[in-house]
């Protein structure tokens, strides 16, 4: 098993999320998450060699974002936390089906 340092893992598991496209449905809760495939190809890497590592990374990139979200003044200033939260879900979650 590789040993990944922490930070790679979290850097790995942010370029996920921000590279995350969401395709958007009407209504608008019905919107999904896909990510460019370098950047899942990495995440995967990562999840493999140390996943609850990487669940963890997924996890905490989520409440940082929601937190981002709740000190936002504005729906428009929370928006693009907001679909970073998301997007770091739908990374949990499609790790977790591997």
């Amino acid at each position: 098993m590789n040993n990944l340092d922490e930070t790679d893992i979290t850097a790995r598991v942010e370029a996920a999320v921000v590279s995350a496209i969401y395709d958007v449905a009407v209504p608008i809760d019905t919107m999904g998450v896909t990510f460019h495939d370098d950047a899942l190809n990495d995440v995967a890497e990562a999840y493999r060699a140390e996943p609850d590592a990487t669940i963890a990374a997924a996890e905490a990139r989520f409440a940082a974002h929601m937190a981002t979200v709740a000190a936002a003044a504005s729906d428009e200033e929370a928006e693009g936390p907001m679909l970073r939260a998301r997007a770091a879900m739908a990374l949990k979650e499609r790790l977790q089906e591997v």
